[in-house]
C-alpha cells in the first residue's frame, strides 16, 4: 500500500508538471491549478469515503457478469481513498498558506480521518491484514506530517487571546480524533492478521483451561459456562443469532488451518443444526460466515470486543466535529476574519465537517445493526432495550425470510464452444491485462439462485455422507459394469470407497461436465422431460463445478497432472490448458459458422455423440478438406472421455431400462460426491478470500461438513 501510494504520487507530480509546462497559457493554468488543487483533492477524498462505504456493501452482495469490473472498481476505490488523502496532505505541506487561506489547516485532520477508513472495510484482502506494519508506518509518517503542518501554519492569522486563536482550539480535537481513527484501523488490521489470530486463539485456550474448573469442553480451548448454554427463549431471531455466534467461536480454528477437537455432544447435534431444516441450516451458515467476513475485513470484532472504548470514541469523534462546526458557524473571527476567506474555502470546510459527522453517525448505525451488537444486547425490558429493538426490528425480521447461499455461477462449456467470441472496442487492451481470460469466461457465465430443492439435496447428501450410505447394491452393479472405471469411486460414499482416489478434480470435472451437458442437450432434442429436480440439480452443479475449475481453480484440491503435458503446469493454468485442448479438438470437426448458439449447440451435440470411437477420431488432425495427419502419441482428451461417458450413460436407458429420471439421480449423486470432495480439501484461506467477494457455495458446504463433524481438521472428543 505504501509503495503503491508513493509510486502513484510521483506519477501524479510528473504528469502535473509536464502538463503545466507544455499546455498553452501555462501561467493562467498554474494559478488556477494552485488555487483549486487542494480543494479538489480534499473533496475527492471525502467522496471516496462515501463510495468506499457503498462499495463494501456492493462487493459482498453483487453477483453478475460485470463482476470483474465491479471488483476492479472496488479495488480502485479502496486504494485510491488512501492515495488521494496522502497526496492532499503532501500538497498542503509543499504549499504556502496566506492569511486568507488559513482555514486549510482545518482540512488536514479530516484527511487523517479518511485514512482511518470506514468501519465496514478496513482491509480489501487478507494480505492487507498481514501487512499491518506498513500501515503503521503510514500512521507514523502521515501523523507526523499532519502535526508538522499544524505547527508550521498555526501562527497564521490574528490571535484573539495572547498567542491563541480559534484555529488552535478547533484543530486539536480534530487532529487527536484523526490519529485515533487511523490507529483504530491499524489495530483492526493487526488483530485480523493470521499470526495474531493464532496467538489469540492459543492464549484464549490457555486462559479458558485455567478458568474452566471442571466445565465440559465444547472444543479444544473452549468450555461451557452459564453464558454459553443460556437459552434466550424470549426472542427466537436473537436466539438464532446467538447460536450462530457460538458456532462461529467453535469453528474459528478452521480458518486458521488449525486442527482441534469438538465435543461429541455438540457434533451429535450437528452444532445447533440438528433441529433445523435445510433452508434454516443455510441461513444459519450464512450468518456464521458473516461473522468470519467481519473478522477478516471490518472493524466490527474489535469494536465489539472493546464496547465501552468504542462507545467513547464514537462519541468523541461526533462531538469534536460537531463542536468545531458550531464554533466555525457562529464565530466571525477564528483568528482570521471569515470575510477575508474565500466563500469556496468556507463551503469546503462545511462539507468536510458535515461529511465527517454523517460518516460517523452512519458508522454508529451500521455497528448497532450488525450481528455482533444484536447478539450482545440483552437488557430485556428496559427503555434502552425497547429503543434498540425498534432500531433493529426490521433486520431481525429479515432473518426469517433472507436467502441462504448466495447466487452461484454457471459455466456451460458446450455453449462456450458454440458461441461467437465477443469483440469490443477495447478488447485488445483488456486482453493484455486479463491474462486469465476472465472477460471471455464471464461472457459465458450466468447466475442462478440456490433454490430450496438444491439446498435440500445438498443437506441430505451431507447426511448420507455422514452415515456412509450409497446407491443400492443392484444399481451399483449395473452402473459399474458399463461406466468408465475412473467414475466408480464417485458412486459410493461407504468408508474406504475412495481410498486411492486422486485428490485432484480438474480433469474428472471436465470429463463429467461434458458428459452431463451432452446427455442434457440430447434429452432436450429428443423431446424428453428435463424438468425433474435431479436433472436441474445435475446441470446446476455441473456448471458450478466447471466455473470453480476455470475461474477459481485455487479452491480445488491441488495435484500433479496424470498426463505429461499437465504434470508441471501451475494449478491456475491447468484448467485453461485442458479447455483450450478441448476447444481445439472440437473445432477440428465442428464450425458453428453463422448459426446461433442454440442451433450450433444442437449440431455439436449430435455430431459429437455420433462418433463411434472418439480416441481414434481425435488422433487425426484436418489439414485441408481432403487431407488428414495422424497425431503422434496423442494423449487422452477430456472431450473424447466426456463423449464416451455420455454414450455409456445413454446406453443405461436401453440396456437396463433406466428411465431418464433414474439416470439423472445417478448423475446428481456423482456431482454431489465431487462437491463434497472439493469442499473437504479446499484450503480455508481460499474460503476466507472468497468471503471478501460475497462467498461461494463451496464455502457453505465446507462449513456444513464441519457441523456434521466431517472436516479432516475436526477430531471427535
Amino acid at each position: 500500500m505504501t509503495l503503491y501510494t508513493v509510486a502513484l504520487s510521483l506519477v501524479y507530480v510528473e504528469i502535473k508538471n509536464w502538463a503545466l509546462e507544455k499546455l498553452p497559457s501555462s501561467q493562467e493554468l498554474k494559478e488556477a491549478w494552485s488555487e483549486w488543487e487542494v480543494r479538489c483533492l480534499v473533496l475527492l477524498s471525502l467522496t471516496l469515503q462515501l463510495l468506499l462505504i457503498i462499495s463494501a456493501h456492493v462487493r459482498q452482495k453483487y453477483k453478475g457478469r460485470p463482476l470483474p469490473y465491479v471488483t476492479a472498481t472496488v479495488w480502485s476505490i479502496y486504494l485510491g481513498a488512501d492515495w488521494v488523502a496522502t497526496l492532499a496532505m503532501t500538497t498542503i505541506l509543499r504549499g504556502t498558506l496566506e492569511k486568507e487561506s488559513a482555514v486549510v489547516v482545518l482540512w488536514v485532520p479530516f484527511l487523517l480521518w479518511h485514512l482511518g477508513s470506514p468501519a465496514n472495510i478496513t482491509a480489501y484482502s487478507l494480505e492487507d491484514n498481514d501487512l499491518w506494519l506498513r500501515h503503521f508506518l503510514g500512521l507514523v509518517s502521515n501523523g507526523a506530517e499532519a502535526v508538522y503542518i499544524y505547527f508550521k501554519f498555526r501562527t497564521v492569522g490574528v490571535p484573539i487571546y495572547g498567542s491563541l486563536h480559534y484555529l488552535d482550539v478547533m484543530v486539536v480535537p480534530l487532529l487527536v480524533g484523526g490519529i485515533l481513527k487511523y490507529a483504530e484501523r491499524i489495530v483492526a488490521l493487526r488483530s485480523a492478521c493470521s499470526e495474531q489470530l493464532r496467538s489469540d486463539l492459543y492464549s484464549e485456550a490457555a486462559d479458558n483451561e485455567l478458568k474452566s474448573k471442571g466445565s465440559e469442553m465444547i472444543r479444544t480451548g473452549l468450555y461451557e459456562s452459564a453464558g454459553t448454554v443460556k437459552q434466550f427463549l424470549e426472542d427466537l431471531p436473537v436466539k438464532f443469532l446467538r447460536e450462530a455466534r457460538m458456532s462461529f467461536d467453535i469453528f474459528r480454528p478452521l480458518f486458521l488451518d488449525v486442527p482441534f477437537k469438538v465435543s461429541r455432544k455438540y457434533l451429535d447435534e450437528y452444532v445447533y443444526l440438528k433441529d433445523k431444516s435445510a433452508k434454516e441450516a443455510f441461513r444459519f451458515v450464512k450468518i456464521e460466515l458473516q461473522f468470519f467476513h467481519d473478522l477478516f475485513f471490518t472493524k466490527n470484532p474489535i469494536q465489539h470486543r472493546y464496547r465501552k472504548l468504542n462507545a467513547f470514541l464514537r462519541g468523541f469523534y461526533i462531538l469534536s466535529a460537531l463542536s468545531v462546526l458550531i464554533v466555525f458557524s457562529t464565530q466571525n473571527n477564528i483568528g482570521v476574519s471569515k470575510r477575508d476567506i474565500e466563500g469556496v474555502d468556507i463551503t469546503v470546510t462545511y462539507l468536510l465537517l458535515v461529511g465527517a459527522i454523517l460518516l460517523d453517525v452512519l458508522a454508529v448505525l451500521l455497528h448497532l445493526r450488525s450481528y455482533w451488537t444484536m447478539t450482545g444486547f440483552d437488557i430485556a425490558g428496559g427503555t434502552l432495550y425497547k429503543l434498540y429493538h425498534w432500531l433493529v426490528a426490521s433486520r431481525l425480521r429479515s432473518i426469517k425470510s433472507m436467502a441462504g447461499a448466495p447466487k452461484i455461477a454457471q459455466y456451460d462449456m458446450l455453449k462456450d464452444f458454440c458461441s461467437k467470441p465477443g469483440i469490443g472496442i477495447f478488447s485488445g487492451l483488456i486482453n493484455l491485462i486479463d491474462t486469465n481470460e476472465l472477460r471471455n469466461k464471464y461472457r459465458i457465465i450466468s447466475w442462478v439462485d440456490v433454490d430450496h430443492y438444491l439446498e435440500e439435496f445438498i443437506y441430505t447428501g451431507l447426511e448420507k455422507d455422514r452415515s456412509n450410505s450409497s446407491l443400492n447394491d443392484e444399481v451399483l452393479r449395473n452402473v459399474k459394469h458399463d461406466l468408465d472405471p475412473s467414475l466408480w469411486p464417485w458412486l459410493e460414499r461407504k468408508k474406504g470407497a475412495r481410498e486411492g482416489m486422486a485428490a485432484g478434480l480438474t480433469r474428472p470435472i471436465f470429463i463429467f461436465h461434458i458428459a452431463t451437458k451432452l446427455i442434457y442437450y440430447k434429452a432436450v432434442q429428443s423431446g424428453r422431460s428435463v424438468r425433474s429436480s435431479s436433472c436441474r440439480i445435475s446441470n446446476i452443479l455441473s456448471d458450478y463445478m466447471l466455473y470453480l475449475v476455470l475461474v477459481r481453480p485455487t479452491m480445488l484440491p491441488k495435484h500433479f497432472g496424470n498426463k505429461t503435458k499437465e504434470s508441471f503446469v501451475p494449478d491456475k493454468r491447468k484448467p485453461d490448458l485442458i479447455r483450450k485442448e478441448c476447444l481445439r479438438m472440437a473445432l477440428s470437426f465442428f464450425g458453428g459458422g453463422t448459426l446461433d448458439t442454440t442451433a450450433a449447440t444442437k449440431l455439436f451435440t449430435n455430431g459429437l455423440l455420433a462418433i463411434e470411437d472418439p480416441e481414434v477420431f481425435f488422433s487425426f488432425e484436418i489439414n485441408s478438406p481432403s487431407s488428414l495427419t495422424q497425431v503422434e502419441d496423442p494423449e487422452p482428451n477430456a472431450l473424447a472421455s466426456g463423449q464416451n461417458v455420455a454414450r455409456q450413460f445413454l446406453l443405461l436407458s436401453t440396456q437396463f431400462r433406466y428411465d431418464y429420471d433414474g439416470m439423472w439421480e445417478i448423475v446428481s449423486d456423482i456431482w454431489m460426491n465431487m462437491l463434497i470432495h472439493a469442499a473437504k480439501y479446499c484450503s480455508w484461506k481460499e474460503h476466507a478470500l472468497a468471503l471478501g467477494q460475497g462467498g461461494e457455495l463451496l464455502t457453505y458446504v465446507s462449513l456444513l461438513l464441519a457441523h456434521f463433524g466431517l472436516s479432516h481438521y475436526i477430531e471427535w472428543s
